[in-house]
């Protein structure tokens, strides 16, 4: 197994999310982490170069800083080179993995999952155990604009799916890939520098033929959103979101699952 983490200045996180998944990892289990540095951040590297982890770390170093997509991909490639393995997990910095996930990496090595299934999806929860919106529907102009409306009026999210059956779409804070469904994808769409990757690469995942599986196992995902207070994090998520719309594969995946 390859686990793909990018940090962007997220120093302790990263952290925590290494040691949680170095704990729960099963005895002589077979990975590979994949750290990518998308600035500096000599305080992280001297804290990771210095802990014993029972995984192989490879850091990656960039130059500039890249987008979400242009990250895992080139992760992703790297670890095909070193000797692909079955299954490539993407994290973001603020998961959390629990002790209890032995059961599940075990799974990856030794359940035979459906050939069909191209992404295992564990699911979300928050610090205090409250179910994540992780899970969701196709987002439209105006679907969107009540799901904005329900978190100003604090509201339950009005895009989540009740499960990952019934979405069309997770967000990509953990996805479980497996890699020839990652390959055949060529990965996240690189025209995204962050935002609606997930939501693409899930349809284009779908079109393709593959299918999306809620997986045994829950993360806690202490979720930074910072589109609502970051002016830039709110123009990448509106150009994303023009982007997507526009796109071949959402306009294929609306008219074959959603319109006819």
């Amino acid at each position: 197994m390859h686990v793909s983490l990018v940090s962007h200045g997220h120093d302790l996180l990263v952290f925590n999310a290494l040691l949680t998944l170095a704990k729960s990892l099963p005895a002589n289990y077979q990975v590979t982490v994949w750290l990518t540095f998308n600035l500096q951040e000599p305080s992280l590297e001297t804290a990771v170069d210095t802990q014993v982890w029972p995984f192989n770390l490879r850091k990656i170093h960039n130059i500039i800083p890249l987008g979400f997509g242009v990250n895992h991909n080139q992760a992703f490639i790297r670890a095909q080179q070193e000797g692909g393995a079955t299954w490539f997990v993407v994290f973001n910095p603020d998961i959390l993995v629990p002790a209890d996930a032995e059961a599940f990496w075990n799974s990856l090595e030794h359940q035979a999952w459906p050939a069909d299934v191209g992404l295992l999806c564990p699911s979300q929860v928050d610090e205090q155990g409250q179910p994540q919106d992780f899970a969701r529907r196709l987002m439209t102009p105006w679907g969107l604009a009540a799901r904005v409306f329900s978190r100003i009026v604090g509201s339950p999210p009005s895009g989540a799916a009740k499960s990952v059956a019934a979405a069309d779409w997770v967000n990509g804070a953990c996805m479980v890939w497996r890699s020839e469904a990652f390959a055949a994808l060529r990965g996240f769409d690189e025209r995204y520098f962050m935002y609606c990757e997930d939501t693409d690469i899930c349809l284009r995942l779908q079109l393709a033929g593959w299918r999306m599986q809620g997986a045994d196992l829950t993360v806690v995902h202490d979720a930074r959103r910072n589109t609502g207070r970051n002016w830039r994090h709110l123009s990448w998520h509106i150009r994303s979101m023009l982007r997507l719309w526009g796109s071949r594969a959402y306009w294929a995946y609306l008219l074959r699952f959603k319109l006819l």
